[in-house]
């Protein structure tokens, strides 16, 4: 392997044709009457597809990047912090309720990624945090978590 494109190009090929393969297990159907594994199917066909472009592509390119320079160079601080919040996310979710917990959450990210101003920091995180329940509780009417607050 020349680079690491191409590696991860590899892995997604593989991911693509496992998901389209097992997704058959579930019945494809007709395309006029499609049964429970088309879309995993189709979706499968995609990645793989897209994922055997991008290696092909990276045939051409013959760079020779290691894979230790994927990682070199990064604010692993910040890295770890923002997978501890998402841990803390998950196991407080039911808890702290769908809004307060993704409004924290969001708040967080906001401030240690990218530091803002608190005014931003505030706005982008209700913005976020209202808009996702209009579309998951209100649109799609999924079963949101209420939390200990009753929201």
């Amino acid at each position: 392997m020349k680079n690491n494109d191409q590696r991860s190009s590899l892995f997604w090929l593989v991911i693509g044709l496992a998901i389209a393969l097992y997704s058959t297990k579930y019945g494809l159907g007709k395309f006029s009457s499609p049964g429970p594994g088309f879309l995993p199917f189709l979706s499968g066909l995609v990645l793989a597809g897209l994922a055997f472009v991008v290696f092909l592509q990276q045939l051409s390119k013959g760079s020779k990047e290691k894979l230790r320079d994927l990682w070199a160079q990064k604010n692993w601080p910040t890295i770890m912090m923002v997978m501890g919040a998402l841990v803390l996310y998950t196991i407080f979710f039911r808890f702290f309720g769908f809004l307060l917990d993704t409004f924290l959450l969001t708040a967080f990210l906001l401030r240690v990624m990218e530091p803002l101003s608190w005014k931003k920091v505030l706005a982008g995180a209700m913005g976020a945090a209202i808009g996702s329940y209009a579309i998951f509780q209100l649109w799609l009417e999924a079963q949101l978590p209420k939390g200990f607050l009753g929201f």
